[in-house]
């Protein structure tokens, strides 16, 4: 489009692609200079080095779905409730983590977060029967972890 209206404001209408018309295409695309394009490759690689990137967040989108479909086959969830979920979730495991973290400092010099730092956080993180259901599935997890490890 840019070519033929160029040729048109020129007094020059010839709208079949010759040798003569492809020279004149190749001189009207600009070209930077080796300084230009040196200085344009600067400025990127100036604001890559600025540019810091955030962590990615967790996301439990997939389990969330395995888990609803193993108890409710029939029943489908929208995507702002299953984010939704999955924010309360990853808060869920922050605290959990937090709490276990504290848990791990006060007991003393010990640097490896082990099974009863996490048993012990969901005891105090976790209310009422959802506690004992939390302590039941992550014993029952860690003895099919050491089942299926030997």
């Amino acid at each position: 489009y840019f070519f033929l209206t160029h040729k048109i404001k020129n007094g020059n209408i010839n709208i079949n692609p010759t040798a003569d018309t492809m020279t004149d295409t190749k001189k009207m695309t600009k070209t930077p200079t080796k300084a230009a394009a040196k200085g344009a490759t600067d400025k990127t690689t100036a604001k890559k080095k600025s540019k810091s990137r955030k962590s990615a967040k967790p996301n439990f989108n997939t389990y969330i779905y395995r888990v609803l479909k193993e108890t409710h086959p029939g029943i489908g969830i929208s995507k702002k409730s299953m984010g939704i979920m999955n924010d309360f979730v990853v808060d869920m495991m922050d605290k959990l983590a937090s709490e276990a973290k504290h848990d791990l400092h006060i007991r003393g010099k010990e640097k490896t977060l082990r099974e009863w730092h996490l048993n012990t956080a969901t005891r105090l993180v976790l209310p009422g029967e959802l506690r004992e259901h939390g302590v039941n599935e992550g014993t029952k997890a860690i003895h099919k972890f050491r089942a299926n490890r030997k």
